[in-house]
């Protein structure tokens, strides 16, 4: 029985490997912005975008079919809200540049896959499961070719909720909030094991500012009345808990190389997911500081 069970969980990995350059829809529609595809059981959806912008939601899922077991390890608890937030700034961002960026929505609760972690840890051997975190992964590089090929580069964000006490966003650039607490010179020296460093490369502006200066991601949207750390108000985190980004900031930023930066973003409850209307203000106020960041620090901006 162990057997056919590995000869099973080949083929599935096969048939992952056979679709890794194309779609995972359930049908062969012709890919529309705006449009949702989504893989054949419905666990995972992808808005296709016409922007440099991708964003995923890994985290705000609902569906908790009984085919797949629960996770018995790790972190359980999902990011409540996300999913809705990513779709309006999906919505938001449309409105103000007439046009979409791409996201990747994982449906499945996280106690049924963490799709913000390497395989093994994100499904359990659940093979339902590890099917999902493929599908998810592969519409994120899907939406990765399509900017590169249309943009020559973009933006990844990795959407995510918190529970810590301060209302303020958490941005993940994959530096600790001890490398963070460094002085400007210092910090200097950490764009390269950063996850925009081509973004990096590509500004006019010191590495120091491009992070927590006052043209920062952070800076922009305190602007708009959401605290942000890093940035000019909280360059680092303090004492207090801070998460500086997880496994989908490091495979898809640009700490590594390659075209596109990106990093995490963790949003309070109160204020930003608790509502209808917290989501919407929010989302326009998102979606008007990353289209300023790029075009401030971006060779591609937001595409035309």
């Amino acid at each position: 029985m162990k057997y056919l069970s590995e000869i099973y969980r080949l083929v599935i990995s096969l048939s992952f490997v056979f679709v890794a350059s194309g779609p995972v829809c359930a049908s062969d529609s012709v890919s529309v912005a705006g449009q949702s595809l989504f893989s054949k059981d419905k666990h995972i959806e992808y808005i296709v975008g016409s922007s440099s912008v991708i964003i995923s939601a890994p985290h705000g899922g609902r569906l908790v079919p009984a085919s797949i077991p629960d996770r018995k390890n790790g972190v359980l608890l999902a990011d409540g809200g996300t999913d809705r937030l990513a779709r309006d700034i999906a919505q938001a961002f449309h409105r103000q540049t007439g046009k979409y960026p791409h996201v990747i929505i994982c449906h499945l609760k996280r106690l049924k896959v963490d799709c913000n972690r390497e395989i093994k840890e994100a499904a359990q051997g659940s093979v339902e499961a590890e099917r999902a975190w493929t599908e998810f992964h592969q519409y994120i590089e899907q939406a990765r070719r399509a900017v590169i090929e249309k943009h020559g580069g973009g933006l990844y964000i990795d959407l995510h909720g918190h529970g810590h006490p301060e209302i303020r966003l958490e941005l993940g650039y994959l530096l600790s909030n001890l490398e963070l607490k460094g002085e400007d010179g210092k910090v200097e020296e950490l764009r390269g094991k950063s996850s925009i460093r081509k973004l990096a490369d590509d500004s006019k502006a010191s590495f120091a500012e491009l992070l927590r200066g006052d043209s920062s991601f952070g800076a922009l949207m305190k602007e708009r009345g959401f605290p942000a750390v890093p940035s000019p108000e909280f360059p680092h985190a303090g004492e207090e808990k801070y998460f500086n980004g997880g496994y989908n900031t490091r495979r898809y930023g640009s700490r590594d190389g390659g075209k596109i930066s990106g990093f995490q973003v963790e949003c309070p409850g109160k204020g930003v997911r608790n509502s209808k209307k917290n989501r919407r203000i929010f989302a326009k106020a998102f979606a008007d500081a990353v289209t300023v960041y790029l075009k401030i620090h971006a060779a591609v901006g937001v595409g035309k």
